[in-house]
């Protein structure tokens, strides 16, 4: 009997940590944070690395396709042609000049294949004369 309940034990102890060190939130992720801009001057060292790029959406260069989109995001007068699998939902604020930050991967080809868009209204998120920073004095994190 003794036994029996030692066995039983160390099966579920065993289980549970074959589920902690195989779980995929374990796993080191890193996502690289970066505006538009930087991405396009350096494009070769980020293909095929998670991304989070942030920018503006190019006024009329939106296309939908169902839950798909292309479109093109723009920050400090470069580009960068985006192209959304439909995975997540497209916000309502996603729309033409909005501050935007995308999710995904940047294939070979140029374009980035995003999975997740996040934008805002720019209308809410003006900023006045006070409230501006130098953005070229902000460092960015890696994860």
């Amino acid at each position: 009997m003794n036994k029996k309940i030692f066995i039983i034990i160390s099966l579920i102890f065993t289980g549970i940590l074959g589920l902690f060190f195989l779980s995929p939130t374990q796993q080191n992720h890193q996502v690289i944070i970066l505006d538009a801009d930087q991405l396009v001057d350096k494009k070769e060292s980020f293909y095929g690395k998670e991304l989070r790029v942030r920018g503006f959406v190019k006024p009329g260069s939106i296309l939908r396709f169902g839950n798909t989109a292309e479109f093109i995001i723009t920050h400090n007068q470069k580009e960068l042609p985006v192209y959304f699998n439909g995975k997540t939902q497209i916000p309502d604020t996603f729309a033409d000049a909005a501050p935007v930050r995308i999710d995904g991967v940047l294939k070979s080809s140029g374009q980035f294949v995003a999975h997740k868009i996040e934008a805002k209204c720019a209308s809410k998120y003006e900023v006045n004369e006070k409230m501006k920073i130098d953005h070229s004095q902000l460092k960015y994190e890696q994860r």
